[in-house]
């Protein structure tokens, strides 16, 4: 069955990032996004964080609310939060309250930091 797909990268990343990384894989059904090859998936939300200025966390339930609205069933956190947010781990279990949670979108399923993190909300 097709899943409902979000996207979330870093506020900050995004001011200098054109998201070719996670676009790129999600169109090719690669890395983090091959879990769909069989089954199909449709992007319907790709947002930011706050930034690193305010607070990261501000407005998250009001994301989360149109998140829901929009019929999201897996949220991919970005490869950018992973490697680079100190809310990660933060942002990770806020939104699997809600969702299935993948914690990365390109490169090594590992990470560089060996953190990533995927979280099924039904477990």
């Amino acid at each position: 069955m097709m899943k409902k797909v979000a996207i979330y990268v870093c506020g900050e990343v995004s001011k200098k990032c054109t998201a070719n990384g996670c676009l790129r894989t999600f169109n090719e059904k690669d890395d983090s996004f091959k879990r769909y090859q069989e089954t199909g998936c449709q992007l319907v939300a790709f947002n930011n964080c706050n930034g690193c200025d305010g607070n990261p966390l501000e407005s998250l339930q009001v994301k989360i609310e149109k998140l829901k609205k929009a019929g999201v069933e897996v949220l991919h956190l970005s490869t950018c939060i992973r490697g680079r947010c100190e809310n990660y781990e933060t942002f990770a279990k806020e939104f699997a309250k809600h969702f299935d949670v993948i914690g990365y979108t390109h490169g090594s399923a590992e990470g560089k930091k060996n953190n990533n993190i995927n979280i099924n909300k039904e477990e």
